[in-house]
């Protein structure tokens, strides 16, 4: 009888050592994969995501395409832990359904996801029209430039066309034509409007205001000479002109700086913008004076005289810094003007953008395909059986336990 316990329980033994053998080498075995859903999609841009059980060194990639068979794929890379994994791919037509699938391979074979499916994103319909701030002719002058601007989210070029219910102008299609008024003798009032479009239908229109003759100028003060600097955010279609905005990271900004020189002329006068961190010039700098001027809003611009009376301004774009420059809640950037001159001495102004970086909401968990649980998720049970069924054996516990059960199970039979 005890030959034949000591045999069973060996056979016993044996069987759960062959199992946890199994859990452990069970690493060297083919990668497992899953494809998840593409997120962060654009109209030409979408990150692709998938699940990956690793043993060991695997490479991964994704095939894309417009149908079942792809024939695009992602670069390869190659890991060493299980986890997510994401790529971006970029170049995609919008509005277009696009397949996809994640593939992992190692020395023991190549794995494929199932095939997923993603719609790329219709364009931004809405473009934004930017006629520049309100131009003011005094002392007899009969031109100005006018200063408006457009921006399309999708990139594509824009069709710019001018309407006036007063003067003329250089050329109704650019952006920036000259204004001429007919009559420069009596006080008046125009106004004239731009609108933007693109080959898409899409369009937009915002109007400038040209006031002739009008001396009032007590919203610049009393001084000599007065600067004055607003922005606007481009992104957020938000086109009042203020002295402090809202903004996210990456948005398209337009700064405008109006100089006013009030009772007499103003001669040697130099002007600069001072761009803090996180905020990127992108030029489009445009001025409404036909004085020879040199320089650029950055390094300073020279401009040799300012007549009295007479406004210049002038007006270019910068860029929020990506999100990965800010923290999380609001930052306050100031972008500060100065202007030096011979009558007017060192003048300062400046225009605040309030940046607001949100936290992550609804995070998503996403099964790994383990419980978490390291009993579960591990060969450590089965060893602590295998210690617990060798020490009854060598013990000789496991006989008298053999024999108690056959005394207790003996009157059923």
């Amino acid at each position: 009888m005890a030959y034949t316990y000591k045999l069973s329980f060996l056979f016993l033994f044996a069987a759960i050592f062959c199992f946890s053998f199994g859990t452990v080498t069970l690493a060297q075995s083919a990668p497992q994969t899953q494809t998840n859903s593409a997120t962060n999609i654009q109209n030409n841009s979408v990150t692709l995501n998938a699940n990956l059980t690793n043993y060991g060194s695997t490479i991964v990639y994704f095939q894309w395409g417009t149908t079942t068979s792809y024939g695009y794929q992602t670069t390869q890379q190659t890991i060493n832990y299980s986890g997510l994994i994401s790529q971006n791919i970029s170049g995609l037509n919008f509005n277009t359904t696009y397949h996809f699938r994640a593939v992992a391979q190692n020395n023991y074979g190549i794995v494929y996801g199932q095939d997923m499916t993603f719609i790329s994103a219709k364009p931004n319909n809405a473009l934004t029209a930017n006629a520049g701030p309100d131009l003011y002719l005094t002392s007899g002058q009969t031109t100005a430039s006018l200063q408006g601007s457009g921006y399309n989210p999708n990139g594509y070029s824009m069709n710019y066309s001018w309407t006036c219910n007063g003067g003329t102008l250089s050329n109704y299609n650019i952006a920036q034509p000259v204004y001429t008024i007919n009559n420069y003798n009596n006080q008046a009032i125009y106004t004239c409007t731009l609108t933007v479009s693109d080959s898409y239908g899409n369009s937009n229109s915002d109007s400038t205001t040209i006031y002739v003759n009008y001396n009032n100028y007590s919203s610049y003060g009393n001084g000599i000479l007065t600067v004055n600097k607003q922005v606007i955010n481009l992104s957020s279609k938000n086109l009042i002109w203020q002295a402090s905005i809202n903004a996210k990271p990456s948005d398209i900004l337009s700064f405008a700086i109006t100089l006013h020189a009030n009772s007499q002329d103003v001669h040697n006068l130099a002007i600069r913008d001072i761009l803090p961190a996180n905020l990127i010039y992108k030029r489009n700098l445009v001025i409404n004076t036909n004085s020879n001027y040199s320089g650029d809003i950055i390094s300073g611009i020279n401009i040799n005289t300012i007549n009295a009376g007479q406004t210049i301004t002038m007006a270019y774009q910068a860029q929020v810094a990506s999100l990965e420059n800010f923290n999380y809640g609001k930052t306050t950037i100031t972008n500060n003007t100065t202007t030096t001159s011979n009558e007017g001495g060192t003048q300062n102004s400046s225009a605040t953008v309030i940046v607001n970086k949100s936290l992550v909401q609804d995070a998503i968990t996403i099964s790994t395909g383990f419980t978490n649980n390291f009993l579960t998720d591990s060969f450590f049970l089965p060893l602590m059986l295998i210690i617990m069924m060798s020490w009854l054996y060598f013990s000789g516990r496991v006989y008298k336990f053999a024999d108690w059960l056959r005394c207790r199970t003996s009157k059923y039979f």
